[in-house]
């Protein structure tokens, strides 16, 4: 029997020039399982080499190709540029954002992520490198989850008109995400403005239900929804509590309406008034009923109130700020409005301010309806003379312009009471003018 002979490939011997051209290739990036194939040897002569050279190869740490950020090129290239950079452009494009100091510092890291994965690090290197753990630096790699300033770019990447903003209609996660941009003026020079704002944006599912209680189809509130903002932006004016103002992150607010159970019309009217917010895409919710606290429940008949609480919303906080002129720290019951533009807004625009106003702060007396609207009795005195209100005047009280009063028949034909809600204010006012010789 012939055994055949067994024979063994002779080993190479590798060299210093070997070992540098395996250098040259894992600095360019060649992962170093890559290279030891390529020159048909194990992986730990390869090492064995480079860390004779002084190459740093750390346990399960190889240069490999990176994938590609999965986040647009735009906000790439702004990343690159710096948090500075980044910043200025988040800044100049966004109406009264905030950049909070935890905010500022994962922009700072966003930012050298991207400078880092450009240079071809891994994703445990730059966790270390930035201070982060893996899974963040993944998810930024992914664009599954940025830092809000990432996404708020990421969101702006179109410049808005001069003299614009971008605004983000709703806010979840403390504003950490943000939906529904839409272009808003950083100050209001015409109606137009305002108008182009308003069909900017689309009604909610919620104000169909809502309208149908007024009898209103969804057309007509199509038609309607200028006017329905008018009517918001009036009571906002007027009683309606606004809470928030400049945050950390996003300049913000939220409507908290409450209405006495005193009378029973109310609830009609505070669900006409969740209808105007609806109708511009915001949500607005009744809650449980407020029971009396403080002074109301020591008065002689203390009552519950009709509640009703909305969203928080940078687009409230640019009504208050743009459309009522306000200054943060000012609140309507005791600083005037800086509201010039209605002037030239159209009558049924202006009338619908003014009913939401009347429905807010008006009364029905014997003889004319007053609405106490101080600070701004001069001003809404203005807007009934411009509705042809000849008999409207300013009420002075210890010197001061405390209410803005005008005689039944004039209030009754504009109506200064809104004739949708119909509540106890312009049931009185009506049943006033036809019983009653008014002068």
């Amino acid at each position: 029997m012939i055994q055949g002979r067994v024979t063994r490939r002779a080993r190479r011997l590798y060299t210093e020039d070997d070992a540098k051209r395996w250098a040259q290739q894992f600095a360019s990036g060649k992962p170093l399982l890559t290279i030891a194939r390529q020159e048909g040897t194990d992986p730990g002569t390869v090492s064995h080499w480079l860390h004779r050279l002084g190459v740093r190869i750390r346990q399960g740490q190889h240069r490999v190709p990176q994938p590609p950020l999965r986040i647009s090129d735009c906000l790439i290239e702004l990343s690159l540029r710096g948090p500075n950079e980044f910043r200025e452009f988040v800044e100049g494009r966004v109406f009264e954002v905030g950049i909070s100091p935890i905010g500022g510092e994962q922009l700072v890291k966003f930012c050298k992520f991207v400078q880092y994965h450009k240079e071809g690090k891994g994703v445990g290197e730059i966790a270390r490198l930035i201070r982060v753990h893996r899974t963040t630096v993944a998810e930024w790699r992914n664009g599954t989850d940025m830092p809000y300033l990432a996404k708020v770019a990421n969101s702006i990447e179109k410049a808005p008109l001069a003299g614009w903003k971008w605004l983000p209609i709703h806010l979840t996660s403390g504003g950490s995400d943000q939906s529904d941009w839409i272009e808003v003026p950083e100050r209001i020079r015409a109606y137009d403005e305002v108008l182009k704002v308003v069909r900017a944006m689309r009604p909610s599912q919620q104000s169909m239900s809502r309208g149908s209680v007024f009898g209103l189809t969804d057309g007509q509130i199509e038609e309607l929804r200028p006017e329905l903002f008018a009517y918001s932006l009036g009571m906002l004016v007027g009683d309606a509590g606004k809470h928030g103002g400049k945050q950390s992150r996003f300049a913000s607010m939220s409507v908290d309406l409450q209405l006495t159970e005193k009378e029973p019309s109310n609830e009609r009217l505070g669900e006409f008034f969740a209808l105007c917010i609806n109708s511009l895409g915001l949500k607005i919710s009744r809650v449980a009923d407020k029971q009396p606290t403080g002074d109301s429940r020591l008065a002689e008949e203390p009552s519950p109130a009709f509640r009703w609480i909305s969203e928080r919303s940078p687009f409230f906080a640019w009504m208050f700020r743009v459309c009522m002129g306000l200054e943060w720290s000012e609140r309507t019951s005791t600083a005037k409005v800086r509201m010039n533009w209605i002037s030239d807004s159209p009558a049924r625009f202006r009338t619908r301010f003014v009913q939401g106003l009347a429905d807010s702060d008006g009364t029905a007396r014997n003889y004319s309806v007053e609405i106490a609207s101080m600070p701004n009795a001069e001003f809404v005195t203005s807007l009934l003379r411009g509705l042809g209100m000849t008999t409207a005047y300013t009420r002075i009280e210890d010197g001061e312009p405390t209410r803005t009063a005008v005689l039944n028949r004039e209030a009754a034909q504009l109506p200064i009471f809104n004739e949708l809600v119909a509540g106890y204010r312009y049931q009185k006012l009506m049943k006033r003018t036809q019983t009653q010789k008014i002068p």
